[in-house]
């Protein structure tokens, strides 16, 4: 039997964690509380695919690219490489940082499950997971990602639950975008806050693995730590190791 193919996580320390790195094609839960270092380890995931001569998008809903790029700017990374989908109520289109590749209203696509279908006045403001699948579908036509990075999932669960979107739909909608995604050869990363332990989001059920970042203070240290939850298919470590964000990123210890 194969061994199946491992994508790199761009940090050695995370890949060995991982049993050798992420299994291609599948998708992943990134979770962790504010600050926590995953929005960071989500570019450096795709930096590593950019390395590789990979297209890459980040789909971005908490805060737009250029507010992004600011945050990072310590690192001195080159981002410009990295496409970019605005997943921001009231934001437009397919971008690439630095260089707009295509200025068209994303709200022509918000919450339809028909495109020849009318919005309501309630869908007007808000993202579906719908909307964005909907978009990446019609992009990838032309551009193959081959990694994909959600950040976060949390927030479009608080868009559909403001449109009044059922629990079960969601879930179907988060179903198809992450099989659309695994179809199309893409490996994908999905960030998450956590939620409530009695509760599994769609999220956690769907994907085939989950870090879990934490951040705690000891008097005026700041302690971070990693931990595999779980990774389908793969052996994998199953103990909670620190790690350090340096000038170059990412190191686990």
């Amino acid at each position: 039997m194969m061994e199946p193919q491992r994508v790199s996580t761009g940090i050695p320390g995370l890949d060995r964690m991982l049993g050798g790195g992420l299994i291609a094609r599948r998708p992943y839960l990134v979770t962790g509380g504010t600050g926590s270092g995953k929005s960071l380890l989500g570019l450096t995931f795709l930096l590593e695919g950019i390395r590789r001569g990979e297209d890459v998008l980040l789909v971005a809903v908490d805060e737009p690219p250029s507010e992004i790029l600011e945050n990072v700017r310590a690192f001195n990374w080159d981002l410009s490489a990295i496409h970019t989908l605005d997943a921001n109520p009231g934001q437009r289109g397919i971008k690439r940082m630095h260089d707009v590749q295509e200025i068209k209203a994303l709200g022509d696509l918000k919450a339809m499950r028909d495109l020849g279908e009318k919005k309501s006045a309630a869908d007007s403001d808000e993202i579906a997971i719908q909307a964005i699948h909907l978009k990446l579908r019609q992009q990838m036509q032309a551009r193959p990602f081959k990694r994909v990075v959600v950040d976060s999932i949390t927030s479009i669960r608080r868009f559909a639950l403001k449109a009044s979107v059922e629990p079960q739909a969601e879930r179907t909608e988060t179903q198809s975008l992450l099989r659309f995604l695994s179809e199309r050869e893409v490996t994908t990363l999905i960030t998450s806050s956590p939620g409530n332990p009695a509760h599994l989001a769609a999220e956690e059920i769907l994907t085939r693995g989950e870090i879990l970042l934490t951040r705690k203070w000891i008097g005026d240290r700041s302690v971070r730590q990693i931990k595999i939850i779980r990774v389908r298919g793969s052996a994998h470590d199953y103990e909670r190791r620190p790690f350090t964000i340096t000038p170059s990123g990412i190191l686990v210890g």
